[in-house]
């Protein structure tokens, strides 16, 4: 997937641009090409990080909810890779504050 074309588009890639130039790849991968790429301006998003210990259990539980709603199959992988790369970091992890 690319980036939606419409309100903010441009202002996606050059963020996507900077943030890779930063160093924050996977952000910058993930608002160009992930599920943040179609988020519109105002529209409320909640963000799990790899050090969230919790993280990985939210998203076995999006993964069962998406299941039972059809979901199409390369979102549940997208999904069960995210778990992988979540369960696969080795920075210091704790539960939220």
């Amino acid at each position: 997937m690319n980036l939606v074309h419409g309100e903010g588009y441009e202002t996606k890639v050059r963020a996507a641009e900077l943030l890779r130039e930063a160093g924050f790849t996977a952000l910058a991968n993930e608002l160009q090409f992930g599920s943040l790429a179609s988020v519109e301006k105002d529209e409320p998003i909640f963000v799990l990080c790899a050090r969230d210990r919790l993280a990985p259990t939210a998203i076995k539980t999006w993964i069962e909810a998406a299941r039972i709603s059809n979901v199409p199959d390369h979102k549940l992988e997208s999904a069960h890779s995210l778990i992988e790369a979540m369960d696969n970091w080795t920075g210091d992890r704790h539960y939220p504050d």
